[in-house]
């Protein structure tokens, strides 16, 4: 029970930029260029989400208050489904959930879109769940409105590379989607293949990693005996943007076949760190975020 348990769970400030003399609020996503409306919408965000995806079988009635206080429209059926079992189980449950990581997708007015992981702890059972939330902000209270877990979901439409945040933002975001396409997506019938698109999508140090164990790396994908490729609507977010680089939190489906032809879905999260070298994007660093 416990098992399955783990796997089913699993008011912005102003941002301006002068033009000829004129402070002008900007528009569209806002998502990390407005960085204390970012961090503030995510805390909210936090706090809600921790609510109702705690759940204690000996006071059922605080995780409806939970979901009273913190939960609108269609999230509400959705935690309905989510938790349907859990509330029948005959067994106690006292599940304790936190938000390991999160990082926002969209910020548009009193609206956040954003990715998030769940650590989810069951008596001594321990699990992980990402998933995407949106919430809504009304009179100075965040709710969720939306919930998917594992989600796999277009990515918003991304500003134009023209020098700006938003532009430096989802330039990073692109190329985070393609380094993870190139590191993850193996064949085991051209391992060299394989391992010639992931080290040219590796800079320092993760590079040199890369080109230490090359021999290890090329015979474990010969070895997998499958194809792994990324699932449709791979999603990322940014955690921090800083000059030419980035840290992404990424999260997709993988599809997995065997040689024998049958295809496995396996959820798929980390944090990469990527840097800008010219026109694209290269990871410095990869975290697989797996439970503790």
């Amino acid at each position: 029970m416990r098992r399955a348990l783990l796997a089913l769970v699993l008011t912005t400030s102003a941002c301006s930029s002068a033009v000829s003399g004129t402070a002008q609020p900007l528009t569209g996503n806002l998502a990390v260029v407005n960085a204390p409306g970012t961090a503030a919408a995510l805390a909210a965000v936090k706090t809600a989400a921790e609510a109702v995806f705690s759940y204690d079988s000996a006071n059922p009635a605080a995780f409806d208050q939970a979901v009273a206080a913190n939960v609108t429209g269609t999230a509400k059926a959705q935690l309905t489904a989510l938790f349907e079992q859990v509330r029948k189980s005959a067994q106690p449950v006292r599940l304790t959930t936190t938000v390991a990581r999160a990082a926002a997708l969209e910020l548009t007015g009193g609206k956040v879109r954003e990715l998030a992981v769940l650590s989810q702890v069951n008596g001594t059972s321990k699990g992980l769940a990402t998933a995407a939330f949106t919430a809504l902000e009304e009179g100075g209270h965040w709710r969720l409105s939306d919930i998917a877990v594992n989600p796999a979901q277009p990515s918003p439409a991304p500003h134009p590379d023209d020098g700006s945040l938003p532009g430096l933002r989802d330039s990073a975001l692109a190329g985070a989607r393609t380094v993870a396409g190139a590191l993850f997506t193996t064949d085991s019938g051209d391992p060299d293949g394989s391992y010639t698109r992931a080290e040219a999508a590796a800079a320092e140090p993760l590079l040199s990693d890369y080109r230490a164990k090359k021999a290890t790396y090329v015979e474990a994908i010969r070895k997998s005996g499958t194809k792994v490729a990324l699932g449709p609507n791979p999603m990322a977010a940014v955690v921090t943007l800083t000059g030419g680089g980035a840290t992404v939190l990424f999260t997709t489906i993988l599809q997995v076949t065997a040689a024998t032809g049958p295809t496995t879905s396996k959820p798929f999260t980390a944090e990469f760190d990527v840097v800008r070298e010219g026109a694209s994007w290269k990871a410095t660093a990869v975290r697989p975020v797996t439970a503790a």
